[in-house]
């Protein structure tokens, strides 16, 4: 994780699987992740990064993070890290899956998915501004992503680092209980069952 002390809590750091990374607008979530990435990318034979940028990534990040970002194919080789543009969740989705399923050079892949918020389905794109999108679609597409992926991640020797905002609740009623929650992430229990490890941003 690059903290002595958070290794040493965690038994070591991040091992194979889905880890979420969630709480407040610039906290560190995306530099905590690319500092996994850098480790990861260091310490791990054969491995590649793959960031899904569904949001922002300023040059200024990237340049002190010291991972190596390349936006072609060819410049794609171990101990770098592609960026793939792309909010459809559909597409990140197959991309992912096939390079964990088609990988006849075993690389080891360190995902970075930023942000689970910024993600939407084909359907939703092609919507106009005046139809109304689904209620909780990032709840549903994390469900469907992990019933597809969550094994093969972990048994393959793969890390993935799902980035997501805080939650608010809007209580109509300010004399109701508040339901119990296990985080204040965005994306739904799916995400919060597959995950190995949430680590929560706080203010």
């Amino acid at each position: 994780t690059g903290s002595l002390k958070l290794d040493e809590l965690m038994d070591g750091g991040l091992s194979p699987g889905l880890h979420r990374f969630c709480g407040i607008n610039e906290g560190g979530k995306t530099s905590e992740a690319l500092e996994v990435m850098k480790n990861f990318l260091l310490t791990v034979p054969d491995a590649k990064g793959f960031y899904i940028k569904a949001e922002r990534l300023s040059p200024d990040m990237m340049e002190r993070s010291g991972v190596k970002f390349v936006f072609t194919a060819e410049e794609w080789v171990v101990g770098t890290c592609f960026v793939f543009e792309s909010q459809i969740y559909e597409v990140c989705v197959d991309a992912m899956r096939t390079l964990v399923v088609k990988n006849p050079e075993k690389n080891k892949y360190c995902f970075i998915l930023d942000s689970v918020d910024g993600l939407l389905s084909k359907n939703d794109e092609d919507k106009t501004f005046g139809d109304s999108n689904k209620v909780a679609g990032g709840a549903v597409i994390a469900a469907n992503f992990m019933k597809r992926m969550a094994i093969a991640l972990a048994k393959r020797g793969h890390m993935a680092i799902f980035i997501s905002q805080v939650r608010a609740d809007i209580k109509l009623d300010p004399y109701t209980k508040a339901p119990i929650r296990q985080t204040s992430a965005t994306g739904g229990n799916a995400l919060l069952h597959f995950a190995n490890w949430i680590l929560e941003f706080e203010p």
